[in-house]
């Protein structure tokens, strides 16, 4: 960037208590569709479409130890990065920056 600072936002997603252990639920927010995970008491948050066919994750998933599996086609991204590790999927998934605070789900977005 030519000496321009990125505008950060910090947007409420959800609360910790709304997703259970070993779930995945999808939520719009401010018109982005979003996958809220939580596994092993660890909250992750990625856009919710899948890189291969864009179909909804939220909508068809499994969570096998560090993967999220889009189960539309099987391709399969770590949950930390959000990497994909298989094909179908040619690209990694958007994982967001979260913080949580009082039980609050935000993610941070550069706009």
């Amino acid at each position: 960037m030519s000496g321009a600072e990125k505008k950060i936002k910090k947007i409420k997603v959800g609360r910790v208590e709304d997703v259970q252990e070993n779930q995945a639920v999808g939520v719009e927010v401010e018109g982005i569709s979003l996958l809220i995970v939580k596994k092993d008491g660890k909250i992750y948050v990625f856009e919710d479409r899948c890189s291969h066919q864009e179909m909804p994750i939220s909508e068809n998933y499994d969570l096998e130890g560090g993967k999220l599996i889009c189960m539309w086609h099987g391709a399969e991204f770590d949950l930390e990065t959000g990497k994909n590790l298989s094909m179908p999927a040619p690209a990694p998934i958007k994982k967001f920056e979260t913080e949580i605070n009082n039980g609050e789900i935000f993610v941070i977005i550069e706009e």
